[in-house]
């Protein structure tokens, strides 16, 4: 009879893992068979079983939104249980007993919860959540679903929670820094590497029971942004022998800013022209930004894109300025607020000739959930 695989093997397996995809992200040559076959002699399992696990990893990597290595094709059928503890790990918790689908009436409230968000893909509404519960547990009180909030690192209301009445960062491991929530009522898993750092932190003036108020205190963003910028320092210096190809890739960034020329023109249609928050309508200056990132020609739609100047679609790129999906208003960051995009505070967002290429509420929920100074 086959042995279960212990939170040492599933680790060592998701650290090879991780190990194998940087060497692909830098074209760096590496064996797979070699790996497997050290995994297997370090465990006692054949290196077919670390191989197939492998693919485990990459198809929990896929559901999460993560990159997965080329060559291990996700193998979708992952166990129920498998998943929930790939899942915690790849987050840097080690799982515990109890979080498992087959045994849901068993576990705590905030465990049936979480087990639901993974087994719904990774993202899930509150009612998918009751409804997936309750499939299991006829009898579930639908008010504990007050733990997602508790467990979303970006929900002001888990401060009014016992779990996390003292302050802590989400770095630091806690059992209850689990999701964050996207949009209004769905929450997903969280990752520091998409969602940065956050902290809950003493604020007298927060009104909660606890005097503490969530913040994030690391952008994604901004730490790609820094590292850019150095890299920017340490390019060549101006060469006027070098102005032709300097001007050809000048020419190819302002394309690739641009955005897809058969997006950009569909979004110029849907718009007439004209950006969908200011109005301008110089075409120059005038690129199409995707609402949730760009994952290829699925997204690549016009309900997930906004035709917008150049400079806002800078600050909408950095979660500087949002879209209020239930009001469908400007907002924009405080930090903004003495500029003179401050004005755009509350201006109507313009919508598209047809009622068929409106703007998703569901991907402009997702970037404002992106935005660390969104209520």
């Amino acid at each position: 009879m086959a042995k279960g695989w212990s939170n040492e093997e599933l680790l060592a397996s998701l650290e090879a893992y991780r190990v194998m995809a940087q060497k692909q992200e830098a074209g760096i040559s590496y064996s797979k068979k070699q790996v497997y076959e050290e995994l297997a002699a370090r465990f006692d399992r054949t290196a077919k079983a670390f191989e197939y696990r492998m693919q485990n990893i990459s198809a929990v990597f896929d559901e999460l939104g993560l990159p997965w290595i080329l060559g291990l094709k996700p193998a979708v059928n992952v166990g129920s249980d498998m998943k929930i503890r790939l899942v915690q790990l790849i987050q840097g918790i080690t799982p515990e007993e109890g979080l498992q689908a087959g045994n849901v009436e068993d576990s705590t409230n905030w465990e049936k919860a979480l087990a639901a968000v993974i087994q719904l893909g990774g993202i899930a509404s509150r009612s998918q959540v009751e409804e997936w519960i309750r499939a299991r547990e006829p009898g579930y009180n639908a008010n504990s679903l007050s733990d997602l909030y508790m467990m979303s690192v970006n929900a002001r209301a888990r401060t009014g929670y016992p779990q996390n009445k003292k302050p802590r960062r989400t770095d630091q491991g806690n059992r209850y820094d689990r999701l964050f929530k996207v949009g209004k009522g769905t929450f997903g898993i969280y990752d520091p590497a998409q969602h940065g750092v956050w902290e809950i932190y003493p604020d007298a003036s927060s009104g909660s029971r606890f005097g503490v108020s969530v913040r994030r205190v690391t952008s994604p963003i901004e730490e790609a942004l820094a590292h850019a910028e150095e890299d920017a320092e340490h390019t060549t210096g101006f060469d006027p022998a070098d102005v032709a190809d300097a001007r050809k890739r000048i020419t190819a960034n302002i394309v690739r800013r641009r955005g897809q020329p058969a997006f950009r023109k569909a979004l110029l249609e849907a718009y007439s022209g004209a950006c969908a928050i200011t109005g301008c309508n110089l075409p120059d200056v005038l690129e199409a930004a995707h609402i949730h990132p760009y994952k290829g020609d699925h997204t690549n739609v016009v309900p997930n894109g906004l035709l917008l100047r150049a400079d806002i679609h800078t600050l909408f790129d950095l979660g500087l300025i949002a879209i209020e999906s239930e009001t469908m208003v400007v907002r924009v960051a405080p930090k903004l607020k003495d500029t003179e995009y401050g004005k755009l505070e509350g201006s109507p967002l313009r919508p598209p000739k047809q009622i068929t290429h409106q703007v998703s509420p569901e991907a402009l929920d997702w970037h404002w959930s992106q935005c660390g100074w969104c209520e």
